[in-house]
């Protein structure tokens, strides 16, 4: 499987991913969901496992490795 087309996937932080470490996601593909090697898309961000993530773009010399950005928290909105 290539990580062409997985760019908006959402997925859950398996493997904590930290700057200048490789983490892990999980990912619906199809009717599975599979493991992916994840970094931060800015390269600065921390995202702690079980953190919902969003795929920006695939790593375009890694194999299986995507680039993820973690999912606002939905905090409510003060009235």
């Amino acid at each position: 499987m290539t990580t062409e087309g997985l760019e908006g996937k959402l997925g859950r932080v398996t493997g904590t991913v930290r700057p200048d470490h490789i983490g892990e996601v999980m990912l619906a593909v199809g009717n599975r969901v599979e493991a992916y090697y994840a970094l931060a898309f800015d390269g600065k961000e921390t995202i702690d496992r079980g953190t919902e993530c969003v795929v920006v773009e695939s790593h375009p010399r890694l194999s299986r490795t995507v680039l993820v950005t973690a999912m606002p928290a939905n905090d409510p909105i003060d009235q």
